[in-house]
């Protein structure tokens, strides 16, 4: 069965990036990426992903995330309000630059950014999204990238790839942290 979350609220600006696409400025096409390529990579490094793997993107308000199918690990950088819904009912406040395991049926619900404008979230294994022009970036104003270059919309469903990783609990230091 295929793991993935379902998108109760889509959030003002969520995308999928990662590093970025470069050298098609020739065509019209910017470069793309994550907005803040620090947060960008702590995230995918706190769940074990590689540094070109693909995150969620979002801007002041993010999404409403429903695991469906499976466990899965995630991790929030930037400066966000977030809590993640047990389905157990036990409310967690989030911590950004931590991990986190979910659950079938958990919520993540990225309330908000807080000083910063974006926000990112990792899951262990990465999403499962193909690359256009060899970047998983989304860039809505042309039209390209994941998604069919769309933020992401209510009711979607964002697929994961599947991984045999155990989890690992993880806390790191924003400010003291190596890249």
């Amino acid at each position: 069965m295929n793991n993935f979350f379902e998108v109760a609220r889509a959030g003002i600006n969520s995308t999928f990036q990662d590093l970025g696409r470069g050298n098609y400025y020739h065509i019209g096409l910017p470069f793309s990426g994550a907005m803040d390529n620090r947060n960008y990579l702590l995230s995918n490094a706190l769940v074990g992903n590689k540094k070109g793997d693909p995150v969620l993107e979002f801007a002041f308000q993010g999404p409403l995330l429903k695991l469906k199918n499976d466990q899965i690990s995630i991790a929030i950088t930037g400066d966000v309000n977030f809590m993640i819904k047990k389905s157990s009912a036990k409310i967690i406040n989030g911590e950004c630059y931590k991990t986190y395991l979910l659950d079938k049926d958990d919520e993540v619900d990225l309330i908000s950014t807080n000083n910063s404008v974006y926000g990112y979230m990792a899951v262990g294994g990465g999403f499962k999204l193909q690359k256009y022009l060899g970047s998983y970036s989304t860039t809505t104003r042309a039209g390209i990238g994941s998604n069919n270059g769309k933020k992401i919309s209510l009711n979607e469903n964002l697929y994961l790839n599947k991984t045999e990783k155990k989890f690992i609990n993880k806390k790191i230091d924003y400010i003291n942290s190596k890249i």
